[in-house]
């Protein structure tokens, strides 16, 4: 009797539960065994036990006699299929290998069952050799043959058609050639018809477009019936036939601003939206940790029309690449698009959605602040979406009056529900932010020192497009309130009630960015050396100056535009005084102190090894 080869046997246990999916601790549950028996099995230090052979051939889905007579040629999974229906044949097939070579023929017979379908049958095979992992198939009623001489794939390739047919099981062609033609166009979808695919002439039957690909995760068979579409999703790397007329992603958190003085009020529309889509895909940081890695917690911007864009986080600065660096994902920007290029982006918007990844975008409900685009109907024509406003919807329907106002409410809650809780978009946005591929992340002292980097870079940036940024943008906005014309009567009330609002919406944004900076900061003390950690903490305390002492003003003299709206004289002058301005115009100028100080300790911590 031949003896055992212990190695051989290992090798091949240790290959089949890989690629039945079980851990050693899970094969060993099984089977009621510990860990470290499976793993001397696999390192052949012993054999296992007759007594257990039975059930662990059961858990492998092979025989007896190709675990303890290994052969050249092992098939690892062996699938019958018409596209729809799967049957698993990984241990037939074994039973036919003839040391390196297997041959058999497609047919219900040999399989052993009968697929009950109109539909093509397709066998495919992942098997491994001395060579390494190879994939093959063969349709009905043709001879799949595994030597050294046949034709296989490595599976190498993110993703590589190697069959394709049209038909069905009485008549069918191969239509590779029109493939090849397709994937030179990197289409996302392939409309199956009769004038695309080569029909045979004398079948009245429903026919299908069969295709067999491979990717990272195997190779697979999918079948289309005519009249209906193939779509390409995971980035070009999976085909599907799903209903994608539709797709909501389920539970994207809300988007709110805050009021508490001991917590950042979110006023920063990108990096809210950035921290409910990164959450939606396991990404869990905080709002203070994008502030912080992204800089955006170091801006101050202004611009002399006094306008509220200035409050967007992207206006005049880049703090998207130090973020998308940071949390190491590519960001890809669409900005400004012609009606004729929508239809393209569109299709990229549901992709994204279809493989689960959230869109940021600006200007998608009443605002042109940042929201999440969660989700689209009929056929992407309209785009659900998670905004700073969805509140103010019902709000304004509840406060409205007159006929059919209940109806109106009621349909749009109707609408809501249906729709995963989420609104239409009102408006197509004019910035979009896709989520890219994946890349390796720096170290946290790294994204730290880039933090750093981009307060310095930030702060004394030029101005752009008109908005002033930093040391400029503070003296703009000192130079702003010192212009006593700008808040008297010989202006409109309604331009003096703008300026009073988009100050305290600046107000707002400087208290929120400098304590989500003072949180950052000191979250990340330990990361520098000892004798650096003081500047660090000075840092993060001066921050917390500039919020604290900004905030105690705001919230001491209410917001600017109540002020025009509860005046005692009923107008929006003499409203915010001469003496509040110059109380303000202080603070500014001591903030603008410490931030000059910030960048210097700043500047000294980069210089550190």
């Amino acid at each position: 009797m031949t003896e055992l080869n212990k190695e051989e046997i290992g090798r091949r246990i240790s290959a089949l539960r890989k690629e039945r999916g079980y851990t050693g601790e899970a094969l060993a549950e099984r089977l009621s065994v510990s860990p470290q028996a499976v793993s001397k099995w696999e390192n052949a230090k012993c054999l296992p036990e007759t007594a257990i052979l039975p059930e662990l051939a059961e858990a492998l889905d092979c025989s007896i006699d190709s675990l303890l007579c290994p052969k050249e040629l092992l098939i690892l999974e062996a699938v019958y299929t018409d596209g729809q229906t799967q049957v698993p044949v990984t241990r037939l097939l074994n039973d036919f290998v003839r040391g390196s070579r297997l041959e058999v023929c497609v047919n219900p017979s040999l399989m052993g069952t009968a697929i009950e379908s109109d539909r093509l049958k397709i066998l495919t095979v992942k098997y491994e050799t001395s060579e390494g992992i190879r994939f093959s198939c063969a349709v009905q009623n043709e001879k799949l043959i595994l030597d050294r001489k046949s034709i296989s794939y490595t599976g190498e390739r993110a993703f590589q058609i190697i069959g394709a047919y049209y038909g069905n099981e009485k008549e069918f062609s191969s239509c590779m050639q029109k493939m090849e033609h397709y994937e030179f166009f990197k289409w996302d979808r392939i409309e199956v018809n009769q004038e695309t695919f080569p029909s045979n002439p004398a079948s009245d039957d429903t026919e299908y477009l069969t295709l067999i690909y491979l990717n990272e995760e195997g190779i697979h068979v999918i079948s289309c019936p005519e009249n209906e579409v193939i779509y390409y999703g995971g980035h070009g790397t999976r085909l599907s036939l799903r209903d994608c007329s539709r797709c909501i992603l389920e539970n994207v958190s809300h988007l709110i601003w805050t009021e508490g003085t001991e917590e950042s009020k979110l006023a920063c529309t990108w990096a809210g939206a950035l921290q409910g889509a990164l959450q939606y895909m396991g990404e869990p940081y905080t709002y203070d940790q994008i502030m912080g890695m992204s800089g955006a917690c170091y801006r101050v911007c202004f611009t002399d029309v006094w306008d509220y864009s200035c409050m967007d986080a992207l206006v005049a600065y880049d703090y998207a690449s130090p973020l998308s660096e940071a949390i190491g994902y590519i960001f890809r920007f669409v900005e400004r698009l012609e009606k004729q290029e929508r239809k393209a982006e569109r299709r990229a918007i549901m992709e994204d959605l279809q493989n689960g990844r959230p869109v940021l975008a600006i200007n998608l409900r009443v605002a042109p602040e940042w929201g999440i685009i969660t989700g689209y109907t009929d056929n992407g024509s309209r785009l659900l979406c998670r905004t700073y406003f969805d509140r103010e919807v019902f709000d304004d329907l509840e406060q409205e009056s007159g006929e059919g106002q209940e109806r109106r409410l009621a349909d749009r809650r109707m609408v809501f529900e249906e729709n995963g809780g989420y609104l239409y978009s009102d408006f197509w946005p004019f910035i979009i932010l896709h989520f890219g591929e994946r890349k390796d992340r720096p170290s946290a002292l790294s994204i730290l020192k880039n933090s750093l980097s981009t307060y310095i870079g930030s702060f004394r940036a030029v101005s752009c497009r008109g908005y002033f940024q930093g040391k400029e943008a503070y003296r703009a906005w000192i130079e702003g309130l010192s212009k006593e014309k700008d808040f008297g009567p010989e202006n409109d009330e309604e331009s003096v009630s703008r300026r009073l609002s988009v100050n305290d919406n600046m107000l707002c944004s400087l208290i929120d960015a400098r304590y989500a900076a003072s949180v950052w900061l000191q979250e990340n003390v330990s990361l520098v050396p000892e004798d650096s950690r003081e500047r660090l903490a000075g840092i993060a305390g001066n921050c917390r100056t500039i919020s604290d002492m900004l905030s105690a003003f705001r919230d001491r003299v209410s917001r600017p535009l109540a002020w025009g709206t509860a005046n005692n004289e009923g107008n929006a002058f003499g409203v915010f005084t001469q003496e509040l301005r110059r109380e303000q115009i202080s603070l500014l100028e001591k903030a603008l102190v410490l931030e000059e100080e910030n960048c210097r300790l700043a500047e000294e911590l980069l210089e550190m090894p």
